[in-house]
């Protein structure tokens, strides 16, 4: 048997532990007969599995008769591009081309020949997306890692037009935290900020546990301990399964080897999108093993208000996990032992 676990981001891995909870929430309110959400835009840290949770969502509702899926790639022209997979699905063709829907302007369709050509794009997608709802059929859209460009810009303008107009179309973007906020925030996105968001909770000890054990056939003591050093951080189930697959006899080798995958394809790159103040306020942490945030500020010679924003950002960004205790502490294995070497 090959090995169960996968090191290759965004691939849907053999094992995976489902975020059953917060899908279903977004596929009950997108389904409803009148939703009262549209869109939902999915943050968390590097590697705490955005791109598999999408993916799920995506495959579950690929099953549903009514329901199309289109996955757009935020790096190119979205809107041409959503009328162009909308145009090649094979169940929808039918119906552009008994509407005389012409988008030769656009490249798109030669075969439509008849009707008028449109030359406006988002008028050309307004008309498709209108055929689509009198035949009783949904649009989710998926765009993974989207963030602040004039192309997202472009296109999240125009889907604010088509859920005005009540076309049935679905949004579910996937972005670091600071990049869908400063979507959020650019000129003309207001209604981006009212836009639900779902923060990635930490997967579920017990299920990875259950998991270890039956796939790496380890005594239940062993597979607990694997699972509390995860803390619940996607890639670090996969990697920490991975490299103990690899290394059933030496544990300590399979621990080694799991901190410097996580190093090298993660914390690196987390490290060099924090501030430069950000990452002194993550040493401070690292420095006090209790977490106290009253410990912290006096290492740090901040009052409340200085550290509070810091805290928060730190927060969102699902570096650290704050407690009501007042009380925080790291949401990634070993990072403190990784920040405190970049001091």
């Amino acid at each position: 048997m090959s090995n169960p676990y996968t090191l290759v981001f965004g691939q849907p891995p053999i094992e995976n532990i489902e975020r059953t909870a917060q899908a279903e929430r977004i596929i009950s309110e997108f389904c409803q007969d009148r939703p009262s959400n549209y869109i939902n835009l999915i943050t968390g840290i590097r590697g705490c599995g955005k791109t598999v949770f999408i993916t799920e969502i995506a495959e579950r509702l690929k099953t549903k008769k009514e329901w199309i899926v289109i996955n757009l790639n935020p790096q190119r022209d979205l809107l041409t591009s959503f009328a162009a997979k909308l145009e090649s699905n094979s169940a929808l063709r039918r119906i552009f081309k008994e509407a005389e829907i012409n988008l030769q302007a656009f490249g798109i369709g030669a075969g439509i020949k008849s009707g008028y050509p449109i030359n406006d794009i988002e008028e050309a997608l307004t008309q498709m997306l209108q055929r689509i709802s009198k035949h009783g059929k949904r649009v989710l859209v998926t765009i993974d890692e989207a963030s602040n460009t004039k192309d997202m810009r472009i296109f999240a303008s125009s889907y604010q037009i088509f859920i005005r107009e009540r076309l049935p179309v679905f949004l579910l973007m996937t972005g670091l935290f600071k990049n869908i906020d400063r979507l959020r925030n650019a000129d003309g996105m207001t209604f981006l900020e009212r836009a639900p968001r779902t923060i990635l909770s930490p997967l579920d000890t017990d299920a990875i546990t259950y998991k270890y054990k039956e796939t790496l056939g380890i005594a239940e003591d062993k597979a607990i301990r694997l699972a509390e050093a995860t803390k619940g951080y996607s890639f670090a189930f996969q990697t920490i399964g991975y490299f103990t697959w690899e290394n059933p006899n030496d544990p300590e080798k399979a621990e080694n080897d799991a901190k410097d995958y996580l190093i090298e394809f993660a914390y690196n790159k987390i490290w060099s999108e924090l501030s430069a103040k950000d990452r002194e306020v993550v040493c401070a942490i690292a420095k006090v093993p209790s977490g106290e945030i009253l410990h912290i500020r006096k290492l740090l010679d901040y009052s409340s208000n200085q550290f509070n924003p810091y805290r928060d950002r730190l927060i969102k960004a699902g570096v650290i996990i704050g407690r009501e205790s007042g009380q925080v502490e790291f949401a990634l294995p070993w990072f403190d032992e990784f920040s405190l070497k970049h001091t």
